[in-house]
């Protein structure tokens, strides 16, 4: 017996034994299905998640009758993975009461159906491993569903921003890695209930792409985009024996995605998907320089807004930081959200009016004052500070872990401002966006922070050109790179050229901050758009020597 075989044999988790509601055969198989209470879906999906961890489980069936009872169960497991879907479809997460176990419960469907026909393959096996006489078709079809819905599984997880289901990622690797062994990997395998699907090979190079760009760093409609676009570079993106700089380790028989902490058995190279995102993002950057936006995207283009292809380069560039040791963290943290949130904590917790008529003064005449007493579109907030603990840190940023609270409501891509030190001391504060979230099943919310700047200093801008605007709120920052650059980060776009009078507390700014530019700047320029924030680089004249 090959270890390929072993393995592909083996119950997960190990240990795991239940009996079937039914006896093990497609007949009784059948008759049970026939009397699910319909009607009642919370008993049809529970029933079934007993079936199917059984049928993954159980020595019973023998030969084809695994494989007959997966196929004649898989048609209502889908249909009850569709209606359980629309329940929480376009639901604000975390999800909430009797919906929050949905999520879960539909991967495990997926999980053990996945499990059920890794084992059927094994069972229509010759007992040494060998491929049946005649069938070796019928192997590759149960392998096949097996990858199917191992993928599946981790998809309907990550859409939720959790953590794949556990054994997930090991049953999906010793698939793949039986059927390269038995030369099933590459072969055409229709799907009635699947049409269009790709063969076990490219399914399985697409999941763990999908994996290395981080999926829980994007929106859900990215995602789906996300997914397509894996697929498409799945056969542009080999698996090699060695490791290369454009590469990122896979584990042989491990319950992890690529670049995990075990040891790896190949590396997949990802330097023809990077560099694809790389020309697209050059392109685009070109077009907006040239003001021909849009003119000249052709088919070329990739099928994502440009911040999403901002997002699978940063994925890109940390896959292999994956594997470096991290800072363990375990000190508690305060956190604040939004840039209203943050300059509002950031300024001793005062609403912007009164900063900038206290910064501003003179500057604000009447005029604007009653202007911006209409109404600038900018809420008033005063966000309140929300305990955290880092659970670890790198030189690029933290991953910080929330208690379960129902108000807790955050996404990807928003401003976070992190505050380290005692309640009492000066509230000298960071500022990061949230990269990617985790909602864990004890419902503590996980997240990726990426530090942009490790001292903030609350300003208001006020243009000094004709027309009359309210004042805009903005946060002074200081590159995490150093030099003479300075960061600013405001809600709104700021006329390119225009001059600014910026109105800051030097005080604070002091404390904070070195050396700053003068209270006029001009020629702010566009560095990159953060989700629904904008953040401008401005590079002070140098100063000539005396």
């Amino acid at each position: 017996m090959t270890e390929v075989y072993r393995r592909l044999r083996e119950v997960l988790p190990p240990g795991t034994r239940s009996e079937l509601p039914f006896g093990p055969d497609a007949k009784r198989a059948a008759a049970w299905i026939d009397a699910l209470p319909r009607v009642d879906a919370v008993a049809t999906r529970r029933a079934l998640l007993g079936a199917l961890e059984a049928l993954a489980s159980s020595p019973g069936p023998s030969g084809g009758a695994r494989r007959e009872i997966a196929d004649l169960l898989r048609p209502v497991v889908l249909e009850v993975v569709i209606s359980t879907l629309r329940q929480y479809a376009g639901k604000p997460l975390p999800l909430a009461g009797e919906l929050a176990a949905l999520p879960g419960e539909l991967a495990q469907l997926h999980l053990r159906l996945a499990h059920a026909y890794r084992l059927a393959a094994a069972d229509l096996c010759a007992p040494s491993g060998s491929l049946p006489w005649l069938r070796g078709g019928q192997v590759a079809e149960a392998v096949q569903r097996a990858v199917h819905h191992y993928a599946e599984a981790m998809l309907v997880a990550w859409r939720v921003y959790a953590d794949p289901p556990n054994e997930a990622w090991r049953g999906l690797h010793r698939s793949a890695r039986f059927a390269v062994a038995r030369e099933l990997d590459r072969r055409a395998v229709s799907d009635p209930l699947a049409p269009g699907q790709a063969a076990l090979h490219r399914r399985y190079l697409q999941v763990l792409l999908m994996d290395v760009v981080d999926p829980r760093a994007f929106s859900q409609a990215e995602q789906d985009q996300l997914w397509t676009l894996c697929g498409d570079f799945a056969a542009r993106t080999p698996l090699r024996d060695a490791p290369t700089a454009t590469a990122v380790g896979v584990a042989d028989d491990a319950d992890e995605g690529p670049g995990g902490k075990a040891p790896p058995r190949q590396h997949l190279d990802l330097v023809a998907f990077a560099a694809a995102v790389e020309a697209d993002l050059a392109a685009r950057a070109a077009e907006e320089g040239t003001g021909s936006a849009g003119q000249s995207a052709g088919s070329s283009r990739l099928p994502l807004g440009t911040d999403a292809l901002r997002k699978l380069r940063r994925a890109f560039s940390q896959a292999a930081a994956r594997q470096f040791t991290r800072l363990d963290g375990g000190h508690a943290v305060e956190t604040v959200f939004g840039l209203s949130g943050l300059h509002f904590q950031a300024s001793g917790e005062r609403d912007f009016d009164a900063f900038a008529r206290q910064v501003l003064g003179d500057q604000l005449d009447q005029t604007r004052r009653a202007d911006w007493a209409a109404g600038s579109g900018e809420v008033q907030v005063r966000s309140t500070r929300v305990p955290a603990t880092v659970v670890d840190q790198s030189l690029g940023g933290y991953r910080i872990r929330w208690a379960q609270d129902a108000a807790l409501r955050m996404r990807v891509g928003e401003v976070i401002g992190i505050h380290v030190g005692d309640a009492d001391e000066p509230a000298d504060w960071m500022l990061g966006i949230l990269r990617w979230l985790r909602y864990e099943t004890d419902g503590e919310v996980m997240a990726g922070v990426e530090l942009v700047s490790r001292s903030v200093a609350p300003v208001a801008m006020l243009g000094m050109a004709g027309a009359v605007r309210a004042p805009l709120r903005a946060l002074e920052l200081r590159p995490p790179y150093g030099g003479d650059d300075w960061l600013y980060l405001a809600g709104q776009r700021i006329p390119q050229g225009e001059t600014l009078r910026l109105g800051r507390e030097q005080e604070v700014a002091d404390r904070l901050l070195d050396r700053r530019p003068e209270d006029r700047v001009r020629d702010l320029r566009l560095l990159q758009t953060l989700g629904d924030y904008f953040l401008y680089r401005y590079a002070p004249a140098p100063v000539a020597p005396n």
